[in-house]
């Protein structure tokens, strides 16, 4: 899914994405996605400024846990002439199962920005547990997008399975920055998401209600953080 949502950012909101293909024991497969969203929102808040935006990406499963991938999204950062045009996520993992019902997810993701003069590429590394329908996380990244500094992020999701094969999927999660006043006038905020989703073969449709608990004055005078409906579609083969 959006950014390997099923392991770190389901705060992305998984619309327009995919997930990865399932690899045939002890062999290789890929699979690939693209999408339209109406607007991308990262840990609750726009990417692209209240617009839509196009994504896409290639992922491999070895077959033994072991994933990799690349993901790419639009985004407008509103800067003006030396604004980002775009977004490139490279990731690698492991997954595995300690049970019928546990499974976990472990691995390392890099966010590069392209188009732009500002330095805002970062790392994380994040890992899950998923236990039935519950999935708890944290992700770290020693020096967060733009310079921010350490940066942790908690979130917790539950889905459910509704009648016709609609999913219908809970996230919330805790944004936590080393430096207060950075981006936002505390050193914390919530993003949370509702999401129903349904699948039509290699069509996924989704619709999200997806926000944050940041004022409009906090987030830079824009309406980004905003609780807002999304919808998305995405194809993958």
């Amino acid at each position: 899914m959006n950014k390997i949502a099923a392991a770190i950012t389901a705060g992305a909101i998984a619309l327009g994405t995919a997930a990865t293909a399932t690899a045939a024991e002890g062999g290789v497969s890929a699979s690939a996605n693209v999408g339209v969203v109406t607007d991308y929102k990262f840990r609750g808040i726009s990417q692209t400024d209240g617009s839509p935006a196009v994504q896409g990406g290639v992922d491999l499963d070895f077959g033994n846990g072991l994933y990799a991938g690349t993901w790419a999204s639009q985004v407008d950062f509103a800067y003006g002439e030396d604004e980002t045009d775009f977004e490139q996520d490279f990731y690698a993992g492991y997954a595995g199962e300690i049970s019928e019902t546990t499974n976990y997810d472990v691995g390392y993701i890099y966010y590069a920005y392209h188009g732009g003069d500002n330095d805002e590429d970062y790392q994380e590394i994040y890992g899950s547990v998923s236990i039935s329908a519950l999935t708890l996380g944290l992700a770290y990244s020693d020096d967060y997008w733009a310079g921010t500094g350490t940066f942790y992020y908690p979130y917790a999701e539950y889905s459910f399975a509704l009648p016709s094969d609609v999913s219908l999927d809970f996230h919330v999660g805790a944004n936590m920055f080393s430096d207060e006043g950075f981006l936002f006038e505390s050193d914390s905020y919530i993003d949370y998401s509702v999401t129903v989703g349904k699948e039509f073969g290699g069509l996924s449709l989704s619709a999200s209600l997806v926000g944050t608990d940041i004022s409009d004055a906090e987030c830079f005078d824009l309406d980004w953080c905003e609780p807002s409906v999304l919808a998305g579609a995405s194809y993958t083969w």
